[in-house]
């Protein structure tokens, strides 16, 4: 095996692997990106709310979905009605005629009108509810609109230290003999997170911090890779 590529480049690619790590943990623990993931809850919880509200009053939305239709059908007749009346070849029959519609189209006005506010009245508590929900979600909103754009500033820096650190991490991967590449991308697959590093004072495995018995040391020194029997790292 190679050692001296191992001490001089694997590892260096940990340390790599490292800063990238560092930044993802900087982007993902500040106090405004852990407001943010909070204020999305809340935004989530406000609206699962609102819709169930919604769903207990889904018979009065519909009735006043029609009301609302039919008093715009009422509205545009009353106009072509009135665009009639100033026709001035109309008959004194036609006159009274559309005169008459016209005055049966506003009681039909003021009746579904009345109803709506009837409605509205019956159902008073349950739409204050509504419209509090309604209220919370827009402010919620707004926080998360300025929260992200402060989070986003924040982030400018740290997408540059994180673009260039992974910049580097490729172009190191690509000098690597093909095995290993292989052996990286396998360590990292399974979910090793420190793939290699020094052993450490006392015998103890840099990657998982294992104390090794003086044979698993032996072993290790004559395996292909120099991987600890407990984490898979390459302990150099």
């Amino acid at each position: 095996m190679n050692e001296h590529f191992l001490l001089s480049n694997l590892i260096d690619l940990q340390e790599i692997d490292n800063e990238i790590y560092n930044i993802e943990s900087q982007k993902g623990e500040s106090e405004n990106v852990v407001l943010l993931k909070e204020l999305e809850l809340q935004y989530k919880k406000a609206n699962t709310e609102l819709d169930e509200s919604k769903n207990n009053l889904s018979e009065y939305f519909v009735q006043l979905e029609k009301d609302e239709l039919d008093i715009k059908n009422i509205k545009q007749k009353i106009e072509n009605i009135e665009a009639k009346l100033t026709d001035q070849s109309l008959d004194p029959n036609e006159l009274i005629n559309y005169s008459k519609q016209k005055e049966s189209s506003e009681e039909q006005l003021s009746k579904i009108s009345k109803n709506i506010e009837a409605l509205q009245s019956e159902n008073h508590e349950e739409l204050n509810e509504i419209k509090k929900y309604e209220d919370t979600i827009n402010e919620i909103k707004q926080k998360l609109i300025d929260v992200s754009k402060i989070v986003k500033e924040e982030w400018k820096d740290l997408d540059v230290n994180l673009a260039e650190s992974e910049s580097r991490k490729k172009e190191m991967l690509l000098t690597f003999p093909e095995e290993f590449q292989k052996l990286y991308d396998d360590l990292k697959n399974r979910g090793v997170q420190v793939i290699a590093a020094y052993k450490l004072e006392d015998n103890k495995c840099g990657c998982c911090g294992v104390e090794l018995a003086q044979g698993e040391i032996d072993e290790i020194s004559k395996s292909q890779y120099q991987q600890c029997p407990y984490c898979d790292g390459v302990v150099v």
